[in-house]
Formats: C-alpha cells, structure tokens, sequence
C-alpha cells in the first residue's frame, strides 16, 4: 500500500519507506511490552534475582530449581523490548534526522540490526514451536532478514538520490 501510495503522488517509495521505518521500532517495543503484561512469549527458566513468574507458563520439573510446578523465567519480552525496540528507535532516529544517507539504506540497516538483535534475544527466550537445524525458527527466519537487509543497504548505499 505505501509503495502504490508513493508512486501515485510520484514520490520516491525507498525515501517513504526510510520514513516508516525509521518508527517501526516504536510498534515493536510497544508490542514486546503487551506480550510481557499478557504473559506471553515467557523466557528460559532461570535463577536470576530479576526473574519472573508466568502463571500460565508450563508446569515441569527443573533441574536449576530442583521443583515442579511454575517456574522463574527471564522476562525475554522485556529484553526483546529494549533490544528490538528502543535500540533500533535511538539510532534510526538519530539516523533518519541527522546524518545523511541514501534513499532506502535505512530499511536495510533496520533489518540487518533488528534480526542480529533478534537472533541474539532468542538466546533467552523458551522455544515456543519446533527447532529448524538446531536453532529456534525465530533465529532462522531472521537469518532471511539479515540477508535480504544486506543486499537492501548495499544495493541502494550506492544512491544519492533520498526524495
């Protein structure tokens, strides 16, 4: 829709997308926040003094807590908000409004920061569907995001043009 949207008022459609992408992570971190107060998402089961209790998280035995029933979790979506949020928040806006750049490099640095950032928080999350090749299927999927971010920022880093 915003591609049509931009090509209908003949405006350049990376430029409008270095414009949306620069708030996305706004979405991200506000939703990763929602997953946290509705107890979804929950983290591994952990001892660290900042962990937190999900009633509705599966009920097992833990070797790190030596009980059954519910155990302490790191609160992942909290992570997640900061690191996929926040982060990528502070530096496409410092990116968008103070620097220069060409027209559409700044979706690809979203998605290569968002899906190293990705990858990296799944490492404290407890895997909610079936491993791919050893990893979680939030890690592969954002392998595709690192990759199609990498062609994107060197593809359009050689463009000048920005609107």
């Amino acid at each position: 829709v915003s591609f049509l949207f931009a090509k209908q008022l003949k405006y350049n459609p990376w430029s409008l997308g270095d414009c949306l992408v620069s708030i996305a992570p706004l979405g991200i971190m506000r939703g990763r926040i929602a997953n946290f107060i509705n107890g979804e998402l929950w983290g591994k089961i952990t001892n660290a003094p900042w962990a937190v209790l999900f009633p509705n998280s599966p009920t097992s035995y833990s070797e790190l807590t030596g009980y059954y029933g519910i155990q302490p979790r790191h609160p992942s979506q909290i992570y997640a908000s900061f690191s996929e949020g926040f982060i990528p928040l502070m530096y496409l806006q410092y990116r968008f409004w103070f620097t220069q750049y060409s027209a559409g490099q700044l979706i690809g640095e979203f998605l290569i920061l968002y899906s190293t950032l990705r990858i990296f928080n799944e490492l404290f999350r407890a895997a909610d569907a079936s491993l791919i090749m050893g990893i979680s299927r939030g890690q592969f999927y954002s392998l595709f995001l690192l990759g199609l971010g990498l062609i994107i920022y060197f593809k359009r880093k050689s463009y000048t043009k920005r609107f």
